[in-house]
């Protein structure tokens, strides 16, 4: 696991070497138990490494073997048969490191290489005799990697800081991704907040001329499965295996391994295989003072049942509110989702013991968990009811969510931009709200495209547009930035290919049972007791709104409700913040939204 950077560009050498040096300075956090650069006519790689596999110096970066040069930030979990399969073909390896199967793969078979790598990574490949490099980024896009294209070079990270140590003063803002920004609660790819920088979409590589600087357009190497009846066993034994396997891949390290455990479905049956497979497992997991949002019971049962060794910290207010400035230094795109606030701390709480941590990711999008795929159950209720009493919830009501989700629930069914009722939906602002306060807030996003792209039910295109959005975009981004941080390294074996295979196969099968994972729910019964399988579901938050209104209302008032804002109109927002804080609305999302923003800007935006 490691921190990467780069750049293109006929500069001097010597400017060239301190430029990547200063970015990937930026980048420790990422890998602080290496760093190394390499540089020829035309580029420079860099790279900060976390030693997880052959921790010896033979997995030193940037790795040279030949007229091929590169620099991985990943995880590839079935090296030892790429390795086995090229040593057949006649290349020798001088370490145990993935990072030299990773080289000698991509010498072998080029550009296909990438869709034989099962596991995560984001890498630049040069080669010099052909002139070319190449940067490439995972199916799930779970390891981040921009790109920012200046005058007279082209610049790539693993974040954003990187790039802004050389060049910030070359960025601007993108106030259409900050419109999509106040939408989603995050940047969704391939945009960044500056409009000079771009993200590398998951499952994708862009090639480069060294000679002329030029890059292509991405190019995909893998897209999800498709819906599969005939391959739909539903068999909760095939998908334990599947699981089960996926989890042994994901424990080979030279470090301590770990697990986070919430109680829940997903990150229990990922503890549970990882039981099968090992007899000692440390597993961590956060509570809450608030019982409305504390699980560690849940976790605390699993764990007992398991005999995991089990490590659970309670998040008083004032901890979990020391972590929010710190925010904006670890996620340097505006980035609002509130649990971000207890991931990083169960990260700093899990790298106190482990290197590498398992997590249940994934689970949500790939099994139909999520409350909004009860869509059409709730069409049919509402068709139900009598046409008249039907036709007047909406305008009876048009400010609740009763009314607004059954008026979306409809244009989802029955018309053709479906996609834009669809990102309404997991918009956090009603569209009139956001389109006040900012007009390019309407831009159409990834979101709209992803389902209006998808085929199928209602149900079944709903989980394919998260799963190739709110997935990557939101949930492993938040992850990796928070684990990263700390120089902690997550997997998530619930994304392992076979794994995402048997979960769309079988697609009809969770859409059959919307919000439950039911095909989940019955391997995990395969290993534990029903009164620990059957609980209710909750997300992993915080009282994120009480604490806008108190303990966070000094931070709200300077950085947001005192200020006349260029980029948003102030007046919205103002009055926005005054109705939230006198309770005559619950609008926690937004105004955070808002604040994080702020804190962002605050921290990152270069001044010009």
């Amino acid at each position: 696991m490691c921190g990467i950077a780069g750049l293109f560009a006929l500069s001097d050498a010597g400017a060239m070497r301190r430029d990547v040096e200063r970015m990937i300075a930026a980048l420790e956090h990422r890998g602080p138990d290496d760093a190394g650069t390499a540089q020829a006519s035309g580029w420079a790689l860099g790279m900060r490494r976390l030693a997880v596999q052959d921790v010896s110096a033979a997995g030193h970066q940037p790795m040279r073997r030949g007229h091929i040069t590169a620099v991985y930030n990943g995880e590839v979990y079935n090296f030892p048969q790429l390795r086995r399969e090229l040593e057949g073909q006649g290349y020798a390896f001088e370490s145990g490191s993935d990072t030299e199967v990773v080289v000698a793969a991509f010498h072998r078979w080029g550009t296909e290489a990438f869709a034989r790598f099962n596991g995560m990574f984001a890498l630049a490949v040069v080669d010099d005799q052909a002139q070319r490099a190449w940067l490439a980024r995972d199916r799930f896009g779970k390891k981040p990697l921009f790109l920012a294209r200046l005058a007279g070079r082209t610049l790539f990270a693993s974040e954003l800081k990187a790039i802004l140590a050389v060049a910030g003063r070359e960025l601007t803002l993108d106030r259409a991704s900050l419109g999509r920004y106040f939408g989603l609660q995050y940047v969704p790819a391939p945009y960044s907040i500056f409009a000079e920088v771009e993200k590398v979409p998951p499952a994708s590589w862009v090639e480069i001329d060294l000679q002329d600087r030029t890059l292509s357009q991405p190019r995909r190497f893998w897209r999800l499965p498709a819906s599969n009846s005939e391959r739909a066993s539903g068999d909760p034994e095939e998908l334990l295996d599947l699981v089960r396997a996926s989890v042994r891949r994901r424990l080979i390290a030279d470090v301590p391994l770990g697990a986070f455990l919430s109680g829940g479905t997903d990150s229990s049956l990922v503890v549970a295989c990882m039981r099968d497979e090992a007899s000692d497992v440390r597993t961590f997991s956060i509570g809450f003072e608030d019982p409305r949002f504390d699980e560690s019971s849940y976790a605390l049962g699993v764990a007992k049942h398991l005999e995991t060794r089990h490590t659970n910290h309670t998040l008083g207010s004032q901890d979990a509110l020391a972590i929010v400035p710190r925010l904006a230094t670890a996620y340097d795109e505006p980035f609002a989702d509130s649990s971000a606030i207890p991931t990083m701390a169960v990260a700093e709480l899990a790298r106190r013991d482990v290197t590498v941590a398992l997590s249940g990711d994934g689970g949500d999008e790939l099994f139909g968990g999520y409350l909004r795929y009860r869509a059409e159950r709730y069409l049919r209720l509402a068709n139900a009811l009598p046409r008249r009493v039907a036709r007047a919830i909406p305008e009876l009501a048009p400010a609740t969510r009763t009314g607004r989700r059954v008026k979306l629930f409809r244009s989802l069914a029955s018309t053709p931009s479906a996609g834009r009722a669809y990102q309404d939906l997991v918009s956090v602002w009603r569209w009139d709200e956001l389109t006040e306060l900012m007009p390019e807030a309407a831009a159409l996003t990834t979101v709209t495209e992803a389902f209006d792209m998808a085929s199928g039910p209602l149900v079944e295109r709903m989980m394919r547009a998260d799963a190739e959005t709110y997935l990557i975009d939101d949930i492993l981004q938040k992850v990796d930035r928070a684990t990263m941080a700390v120089s902690l390294e997550t997997r998530n074996p619930l994304l392992d290919p076979d794994v995402v295979s048997f979960a769309f196969a079988s697609s009809r099968l969770a859409a059959a049972h919307p919000a439950e994972k039911r095909l989940l729910r019955d391997a995990l019964r395969l290993r534990l007791p029903d009164e620990l399988v059957d609980r209710p579901k909750k997300g992993f938050g915080v009282p994120i709104g009480e604490w806008l209104r108190h303990e966070l209302r000094p931070m709200l008032e300077d950085l947001v409700m005192t200020r006349q804002d260029p980029e948003y109109n102030g007046r919205v927002a103002h009055e926005l913040c005054r109705r939230h804080l006198a309770r005559e609305i619950d609008a926690t999302p937004q105004v955070w939204s808002l604040l994080v923003f702020e804190l962002w800007r605050e921290r990152w935006q270069p001044p010009q």
